[in-house]
Parts: C-alpha cells; structure tokens; sequence
C-alpha cells in the first residue's frame, strides 16, 4: 500500500509541474511594444501597456518670413501653438536651403485650411489671445503701446 500512496503522490506531482509548464507556454505572447518603455511617469498606472502611452502628435509648420507678433523663444507661446497641433518657423527670403516661396505659400494656405476644420474658423483669434496673455505673463508687453 505504500507503494501505491508512492506512486500516487509521484503522478499528482507530475501533473501539477506538467500543468504549470502548460500554463506558461500557454500564455499568448506580448506585442514587442508592451516590453518598450514609455515616457509614462505616473506611478499608479501600468507603464508597458499601450493605452498608458503618452499620444504623440503630428505637427504641422506654418513658415514665417519675419518674427512680427509670433513671440519666438517665449516657452508659453510655443505651447500654446503646439496645443493648436502647429508651430511657426522662421525662414526669412533669400538663405540658401530654405524653401521656395511658392512652396511655403502653399503649406502655410493647407495648414490653415487644416486648423479651420480642425480647431475652429476662429482659430487665429484664439491664438493670438493666448499669445497676449503670454506676453502679460511673461513681461514681453512691456514698451508695447498697441498689441
């Protein structure tokens, strides 16, 4: 009888270790995405999952010949466009490498027809509001009799 009781207690162990084995071969295998980091800091969500995922965003770039009323450097201007989805670059007329006019006309009338339909046909106005309240903020409406 005690080889019995031997033997039966030899098979539930090898079911069990077989039974853990399948258990972890069984699993379905992760996306190569969920083993990358995130840029996700919040402690109290996973970090390797894909809806955690910061959404990064497409910007779009509005070329600009002069730097009249953009506030370019003002860390608050800049988040205010990049929270419109654009940013203005500065390229004045005449420096080698930089776009043709016409090509920069172009970009600039598909941007705005873009943020019309995506943000508002008053999105200039909205912009150029959160771009005064940043130069009260920041001290650059200092000297600005009319802006």
């Amino acid at each position: 009888m005690n080889k019995f009781v031997s033997i039966f207690i030899l098979q539930i162990a090898l079911i069990f270790c077989l039974h853990t084995t399948y258990a972890q071969v069984g699993k379905k295998t992760k996306d190569l995405s969920e083993y990358m980091p995130t840029q996700n800091v919040d402690s109290r969500k996973e970090m390797n999952t894909n809806k955690n995922r910061p959404k990064r965003k497409h910007l779009d770039y509005i070329f600009k010949n002069d730097l009249n009323g953009i506030l370019y450097g003002n860390p608050c201007a800049i988040e205010a466009t990049r929270k419109m989805g654009f940013e203005y670059v500065f390229q004045p007329l005449g420096i080698p490498g930089s776009l043709p006019v016409d090509e920069q006309f172009s970009n600039n009338i598909m941007v705005n027809i873009k943020l019309i339909f995506t943000r508002s046909p008053f999105w200039k106005l909205i912009l150029n509001r959160r771009i005064k309240k940043c130069k009260q903020n920041s001290g650059d409406m200092v000297g600005y009799l009319k802006d």
